[in-house]
């Protein structure tokens, strides 16, 4: 028994040590900066776009933020949106060059896209193959300009510690791979890294997108069915995972198996927790927070008491692409976020 509990014992020596890795790491980081007095806020923070304070607050570009966009974009009336037959037929209205050039860079882009083919388009939030790869390609150039813009300013993932932690994974994992021992091991080597690379993968889309997915879904009391499809396809995925580590259990050890499991959940359980703000995604996250305050909490007479020549409808309008961004349902129709939910989401790089 002692050549099987010491192979048993290096199988788990080896996430320890990863484990271990990822643990000086998070120490030697340190903690955020901590939060300053919240103070309300009648305007976003300057310079900002809706998209840009999502990507500030939550870290990611998805159909959210496609949604705010469009909406921002017909604000400034360059746009029009006409919801026909369960689809959102969008169309250019001749907007003013003074207009256009005040436009955000993933506003200007997206603008350009929507557009190329005619003066007009169908949006669909079905989630068939054309439409999500249509859709998923207006939130990928959204996504591109605003990591141009944004990435490393205002908070770091150290990406470059998660890729070291991976890559001892995969170093561990080869060596132990290579060397595995049992009734059956052919395969092995090959079903270990696919479980590893399939199985980070699942789970960097699950912490990225379907968490925040599907808290948004519960909290609003709708989109299930847009998000069945997605869920579906990563329920397939997560279960021909557990599959072949069942077959890796049966051919070379359950402490094997088991160890492949610890990996994932190291790796993936490690790295939200290395997400850290600049001071100054601090200091901006601050006043987005004491914006979202005033969003959530906006009424009719608080808004005439803002000043200025407008009226309070006018007032509202503007700040619709912000309330959808920062996902403020309260007294805000956002129908058209709704709509996107379940687009390919991004996240900062």
């Amino acid at each position: 028994m002692r050549p099987f509990a010491s192979i048993a014992a290096i199988y788990f020596a080896a996430p320890a040590i990863v484990f271990l890795y990822y643990l000086i790491a998070w120490l030697r980081i340190g903690p955020d900066p901590k939060p300053g007095s919240l103070q309300t806020r009648y305007d976003p923070p300057e310079g900002l776009s809706p998209a840009a304070i999502r990507y500030i607050a939550s870290g990611t570009t998805d159909g959210r933020t496609f949604a705010a966009v469009i909406a921002q974009l017909a604000v400034r009336g360059c746009l029009r949106v006409e919801p026909v037959n369960g689809k959102y037929k969008i169309s250019r209205l001749m907007s003013d060059r003074t207009t256009e050039s005040m436009l955000a860079p993933e506003e200007k882009r997206c603008l350009g896209l929507l557009f190329e083919d005619g003066p007009a388009i169908e949006l669909s939030p079905a989630m068939d193959e054309r439409d999500t790869a249509q859709n998923g390609r207006y939130v990928f150039h959204i996504h591109e300009e605003l990591n141009k813009q944004l990435s490393g300013k205002y908070f770091t993932r150290h990406s470059g510690t998660i890729a070291l932690g991976v890559l001892m994974t995969l170093f561990f994992a080869s060596i132990l791979a290579a060397t595995a021992k049992g009734l059956d091991t052919t395969g092995a080597y090959m079903l270990t890294f696919w479980i590893l690379f399939v199985g980070l993968t699942i789970g960097m889309m699950i912490e990225v997108a379907f968490l925040s997915s599907w808290k948004t879904v519960i909290r609003a009391g709708k989109g299930w069915t847009q998000m069945f499809p997605g869920t579906m396809a990563v329920a397939v995925f997560l279960g021909v995972i557990g599959f072949l580590l069942k077959k890796l259990a049966e051919g070379v050890s359950l402490s094997y198996a088991l160890m492949l499991v610890a990996f994932l959940l190291i790796n993936l359980g490690w790295a939200p927790w290395l997400k850290r703000k600049t001071q100054l995604g601090r200091q901006v996250s601050d006043q987005i927070t004491g914006f979202r305050q005033f969003l959530e909490k906006v009424e009719q007479d608080k808004l005439n008491r803002l000043g200025g020549t407008e009226d309070a409808s006018q007032k509202l309008e503007k700040l619709l692409p912000y309330a959808i961004a920062l996902e403020v349902k309260e007294a805000w129709g956002d129908r058209l976020a709704q709509a996107f939910l379940a687009t390919t989401v991004f996240t900062e790089q």
